[in-house]
């Protein structure tokens, strides 16, 4: 058993190594996403202080009347503005929340670290984002199976290297395992035994010391594209199946010329039923003809994302006692622990810079892996072919 695992675990990581460092060294660099654009858009975050700041529909009616042929969609509170933006999340004005200017107008995810968030997020199948590949949007065929609905070639290469991620961790934690009364022997390095056990010994310490954080990767890595991951979870650990249809919500047919309920009134209603600050609010469409209420609770597993909030309420546009709470109600303690603990550390998001420097540091585990793994590897592979030409040598002289 021990064996065929070592096998597993060192072909796997050999053939989809490089893909899966690619992808957790682009992590790692995400984590400061946040905290990189708001450092290179400094004017864009100017505001300053108010008893009175503007609520979310005044942060959209100064933006619609600077700028009427902008279809603003959102608003968003974020370090002193609001972030009115458009329905593709692509763009946004800036509106000082103290004096009601506007600090700038911005698109969302250029550059570098737009490029990185296709890569790491969609497997560059992101429409709108550098890097695109048409190709990686198509949806995969479902073969007959349901949980591959709705699941297109990006997601599917991320959830199989999620999964990968879990099988090395699970794998490299058993075959690393020297029991209890040797377990010191796990961490030691020896450093003056040559490469081979150097890189033996760095290998196996880094893989046991990061197996948390690559477990709590692979696994919500893989939950975020294939539902019945998480579902899995769930079920071990004593938590109900999410429900499929929490995020459905129908507003009831308004009469003609009904006027529309403000955003304060949704805000309030989202509020009495999942206490907090509104943090975001999405405008009713003619697809959708409600309010997104986007909240963050006393704890906010997101508060240091750029848009926080881990409460969301659907608020009937014409009638504010038509709603639903889609997340942010009362919940099973193993679905509370996976989607606002395991799913948010994902990210790293609820901690502040600097206590994200530990997710930095993990997050380049892979990479350190990578390197000792084919260090020993090749070793191992140098030696198996100087044994077989010195026994080449042998067999020529006895004959």
């Amino acid at each position: 058993m021990r064996r065929a695992l070592i096998v597993v675990h060192r072909w796997t990581s050999l053939v989809l190594g490089l893909v899966l460092v690619v992808l957790t060294t682009s992590g790692a660099v995400l984590l400061y996403e946040p905290d990189y654009f708001r450092a290179t858009h400094d004017s864009f975050f100017r505001h300053t202080e108010s008893a009175h700041p503007l609520t979310a529909d005044q942060a959209i009616q100064v933006v619609q009347a600077a700028h009427p042929h902008f279809a603003a969609a959102w608003a968003n509170a974020d370090h002193g503005i609001w972030e009115v933006g458009d329905a593709d999340y692509s763009t946004a004005w800036g509106v000082d929340a103290g004096s009601g200017a506007i600090t700038g107008f911005t698109h969302l995810h250029g550059g570098t670290f737009g490029l990185l968030a296709n890569l790491h997020e969609c497997a560059l199948g992101c429409e709108g984002y550098p890097g695109y590949v048409a190709v990686l949007a198509k949806p995969v065929p479902t073969l007959g199976m349901s949980w591959l609905d709705g699941l297109n070639w990006g997601g599917a290469t991320l959830a199989l290297l999620g999964l990968v991620l879990l099988l090395l961790a699970v794998s490299g934690l058993i075959v690393w395992w020297p029991g209890i009364r040797r377990l010191s022997h796990g961490f030691r390095i020896r450093m003056r035994r040559g490469r081979f056990a150097r890189d033996y010994d760095l290998h196996r310490v880094i893989g046991a010391v990061a197996v948390p954080f690559l477990l709590m990767w692979g696994l919500t890595g893989a939950g975020f594209e294939i539902p019945a991951v998480q579902k899995a979870w769930l079920a071990v650990t004593g938590g109900s199946a999410p429900d499929a249809s929490q995020y459905d919500f129908t507003a009831a047919p308004a009469k003609k010329g009904a006027a529309l309920v403000t955003v304060a009134q949704a805000s309030a209603a989202a509020v009495g039923k999942v206490p907090g600050s509104v943090v975001q609010v999405a405008m009713p469409t003619p697809d959708a003809g409600y309010y997104g209420i986007t909240i963050a609770r006393s704890y906010d597993p997101y508060a240091y994302e750029m848009f926080r909030g881990d409460g969301y309420v659907m608020v009937d546009a014409h009638n504010a006692a038509h709603l639903k709470v889609a997340t942010g109600g009362p919940q099973p303690a193993a679905n509370a622990l996976y989607d606002r603990i395991l799913e948010p550390a994902h990210f790293g998001w609820q901690v502040n810079g600097w206590w994200r420097i530990i997710w930095a540091v993990f997050g380049l585990a892979p990479l350190l892996l990578a390197f000792t793994g084919v260090s020993t590897w090749l070793v191992r592979r140098r030696t198996r072919k100087e044994r077989a030409a010195r026994s080449a040598g042998l067999t020529t002289a006895s004959a």
